[in-house]
């Protein structure tokens, strides 16, 4: 095991089972202080968890993630502690905007978390032309706000087309997706929260180029 440099704590989840690994990872990563990084150790890029984080942890620099593979069979994730910001609690009130929280990702949409409460949560989405969010079905109610942009929304057997000011209000165990044309911004309000599996399944259909 290489050395950690200063602020990095490191974890090789490879001795864990794979149903304790996220339960861990999260709790070390609840024990950093702030600005510091975990170097994950994995079998492979975490790409499940680093959705998990970008939708759970609004303390997560999602911008600073990176993940290397530095010998066969043995995969480093990099996930760094914001220095500052929110820390995802219904504590305190919140006030924020598309324009500060704006984070587009060249590779997939970008989720930002700007408040969680008793049994929802707020997600600001980001998606550049061709992004999307895939369709999925999770047990959860969903509230989609189309801030700017145009683009598709997969609702329940339902495709629509999107446009700012567009309300779409999704049931839980309907299926729910979004497909920019254009540069999209979009608020989601889901109560409960997803779940890791819920994430997962994101996770793997955008790691496997599905919308549908």
């Amino acid at each position: 095991m290489f050395a950690p440099q200063e602020g990095e704590q490191i974890i090789d989840v490879r001795v864990l089972s794979p149903p304790a690994r996220h339960a861990r990872i999260l709790e070390i990563f609840s024990e950093m202080p702030p600005g510091q990084a975990l170097l994950v150790v994995n079998d492979h890029e975490p790409v499940h968890l680093v959705q998990f984080m970008k939708h759970e942890r609004s303390d997560f620099d999602s911008g600073s993630y990176k993940a290397y593979e530095r010998s066969p069979g043995e995969w480093v994730g990099v996930f760094k502690k914001r220095a500052t910001g929110p820390n995802g609690s219904a504590s305190a009130v919140v006030v924020t905007s598309f324009e500060k929280e704006r984070a587009f990702d060249d590779h997939a949409f970008s989720p930002v978390p700007v408040y969680t409460g008793d049994g929802y949560r707020v997600i600001l989405a980001y998606l550049k032309a061709g992004q999307y969010i895939p369709v999925h079905s999770p047990k959860t109610d969903l509230v989609l706000l189309v801030h700017s942009g145009e683009g598709e929304v997969v609702a329940g057997e339902r495709r629509l087309d999107v446009k700012p000011g567009d309300v779409v209000i999704v049931p839980r165990g309907e299926k729910r997706g979004v497909k920019a044309r254009t540069a999209m911004e979009v608020l989601h309000l889901v109560s409960p929260p997803p779940t890791d599996a819920d994430h997962e399944e994101v996770a793997r259909k955008l790691q496997t180029g599905v919308f549908a």
